[in-house]
């Protein structure tokens, strides 16, 4: 039982550790992070407004049309703003 309480004391000492219980160690808190305000929701894209045209005249005339019908149909008559 002495042994091995000299080596625990030796390995301690070796490691550089002092022996305080955790408990007594004082630890310093981090600063809480600052949260983002939100801006709102994006306004819809010319892309967004087309297809929602697209899906409401179709939707009107047919009620089982879908989304990506809609999409692929407002893609052959969407024409991109020239940006350069």
């Amino acid at each position: 039982m002495v042994v091995y309480k000299m080596r625990k004391a030796a390995r301690t000492m070796r490691k550089g550790r002092s022996k305080v219980s955790k408990s007594k160690v004082k630890r310093t808190k981090r600063p809480k992070a600052k949260k983002k305000k939100t801006k709102g929701k994006k306004k819809p894209g010319a892309w967004n407004k087309h297809v929602m045209a697209v899906y409401k005249s179709m939707k009107s005339k047919n009620s089982n049309v879908k989304l990506g019908d809609a999409m692929k149909a407002a893609k052959k008559t969407y024409k991109k703003a020239a940006t350069a």
